[in-house]
């Protein structure tokens, strides 16, 4: 055998290796049961894992049901959106991890952060064809608002929606779902990209 065939043949059993023991891997790691008791940093990264898996689990459900009970325009928009979200997702979510480093509880802040943004998300869904996880966020702010509630609501909102988020893929993504909450709901465009900051996670 040749020096290049040999060369080759590491790589392709390197690869092949590599598989084996990410699928053994997690094999061992989806057998291991998450302990809501502990404090240790492998618990809280077994626990925050399966949280994860769960909630996504969730999440892709409730995205075929919407696409179901949407026009075909709305259809494509929606897998629009969705692509955007999941692009700022693993991007946030990957700065706070680097953030962290190198300190050992980064995994944990990075599975929470994909726990968050993936339930805030799962809300999303639901509201397109509910309405009703906005309604919360819309009482608040017409409980800040007091009895002038017509003067001070704009002002209320964007209190509750806290600090300008600038980072250009969370505005490509919010601003293509409140699009579509627009049309479907009636939400104000303004109003609903301040509500979708509001839900951003506290750590950002």
């Amino acid at each position: 055998m040749t020096v290049k065939g040999r060369s080759n043949s590491v790589k392709v059993f390197s690869i092949l290796l590599g598989c084996l023991l990410s699928a053994a891997s997690s094999a061992l790691f989806a057998g291991e049961a998450c302990n809501p008791d502990s404090l240790s940093n492998p618990d809280l990264i077994t626990c925050g894992q399966q949280s994860f898996e769960k909630v996504d689990g969730v999440l892709n459900e409730q995205y075929k049901k919407a696409l179901s009970t949407l026009a075909p325009a709305e259809q494509s928009h929606l897998r629009d959106v969705q692509k955007n979200w999941v692009r700022f997702k693993e991007s946030f979510c990957e700065e706070l991890y680097e953030a962290a480093l190198p300190g050992a509880e980064a995994p944990i802040e990075k599975l929470g952060c994909l726990v968050q943004t993936t339930n805030a998300r799962l809300g999303e869904l639901v509201a397109l064809q509910t309405g009703l996880p906005l309604d919360g966020f819309y009482k608040a702010a017409s409980a800040i608002a007091g009895k002038d509630r017509e003067r001070n609501l704009a002002a209320s909102i964007e209190r509750l929606g806290g600090d300008q988020f600038d980072d250009p893929l969370w505005k490509k993504y919010a601003e293509g779902h409140c699009q579509m909450a627009s049309r479907l709901l009636r939400e104000d465009v303004a109003y609903c990209v301040v509500r979708m900051r509001f839900q951003l996670p506290m750590n950002r």
